[in-house]
């Protein structure tokens, strides 16, 4: 399944979901992470056995948590794929691996696919919902880690 659209608009989402990375990746600013996303945004986890979290401010307790507890953070994502477009609104999926060390020294490392839905806001491409799909059987250290979300 092909999806035409303007070559600025799939840059621009892509990027979009490698700041999302980054930023994570970072464990340290919470505002530019934040930033990403609109303010009534969705973040649904539940396939890979966390919780649905809609709004900003629920799921900004989560991503608190998990900069407290992380002492390092790493998602490398591919096969990036534009999966619907009409405009001010698109969804893209990609591939991610995703590892991680907790402060406890537990360690994760996940193989799962990312399904960001978009929306443009004043010009600027702003995540609306994020889902978390599984991708390869989740590993026990993964509910160890978030167990608290």
């Amino acid at each position: 399944m092909k999806i035409r659209l303007p070559l600025e608009d799939r840059i621009a989402l892509q990027d979009l979901m490698t700041e999302y990375c980054y930023a994570v990746d970072k464990l340290t600013d919470l505002p530019e992470l934040l930033d990403l996303f609109t303010d009534d945004a969705l973040l649904d986890f539940s396939d890979i056995g966390l919780a649905a979290m809609p709004g900003k401010e629920r799921f900004r307790q989560f991503y608190e948590n998990v900069f407290a507890n992380m002492t390092h953070h790493t998602h490398y994502i591919s096969n990036f794929r534009v999966a619907a477009y009409e405009g001010d609104t698109a969804a893209m999926t990609a591939y991610v691996e995703g590892l991680g060390r907790s402060r406890d020294g537990n360690s994760v490392q996940v193989h799962v696919r990312y399904r960001m839905d978009c929306v443009k806001v004043a010009g600027e491409w702003k995540i609306s919902a994020y889902y978390i799909l599984e991708g390869m059987p989740m590993p026990e250290s993964l509910t160890e880690i978030h167990q608290d979300h």
